[in-house]
């Protein structure tokens, strides 16, 4: 059967409150330099996620292997003039002026990376994006970082979105400037 990606939204996006997603989750972070702080707890997961799963534009896309979520990436759409909150340095002014794709999580178990299944997840996302722009934080001290920096994502800033949270480089690209690819087979769940 191999992988499948699935993107559910409406009702059917809530799904990323419960299980297998919170385990991914909390399998993240327990890697360093996500191992720390309260911020990644499953409790402050669940809440700062059913706050977004309700937000216009709120899409999940689940990675399955054999019909078994392995990862997942989601998002919400933030207004024009809309930016992250928390503490920030300016954003440029053509992304703040854009309405954008918020990316809040990109999470793949561990054995499942290196073989372009992350990438793929945020293409599906993306794929799905009808904003001029996308937007995510990374924390420098990620190999994360490093991977949406090869993959065009630009340094826009930065954000420290809680007062117990690091500070996070805000990212940004623009899918219309790029090739868009919709790699391997997927479902589209629509709100019921």
């Amino acid at each position: 059967m191999g992988f499948a990606f699935r993107h559910l939204t409406g009702k059917k996006a809530e799904a990323v409150l419960d299980e297998p997603y919170v385990s991914i989750y909390l399998a993240i972070r327990a890697e360093p330099p996500y191992d720390s702080g309260p911020n990644y707890s499953p409790e402050r997961f669940r809440e700062r996620t059913g706050r977004q799963v309700v937000l216009p534009g709120f899409e999940l896309v689940s990675a399955d292997l054999d019909g078994v979520p392995v990862g997942f990436a989601f998002g919400f759409t933030m207004a024009a003039g809309r930016w992250w909150g928390g503490e920030t340095t300016p954003p440029p002014q053509e992304a703040l002026d854009a309405p954008k794709l918020a990316v809040v999580e990109l999470d793949l178990l561990p054995e499942h990376r290196g073989h372009g299944i992350g990438r793929q997840l945020l293409a599906q996302l993306l794929d799905g994006c009808h904003e001029p722009a996308a937007t995510l934080l990374s924390r420098p001290d990620t190999a994360a970082h490093a991977m949406y920096l090869r993959w065009g994502w630009k340094i826009a800033g930065t954000v420290r979105p809680a007062p117990d949270a690091v500070v996070a480089d805000a990212m940004v690209t623009y899918p219309d400037r790029r090739t868009r690819t919709s790699p391997g087979p997927f479902t589209q769940e629509e709100a019921s």
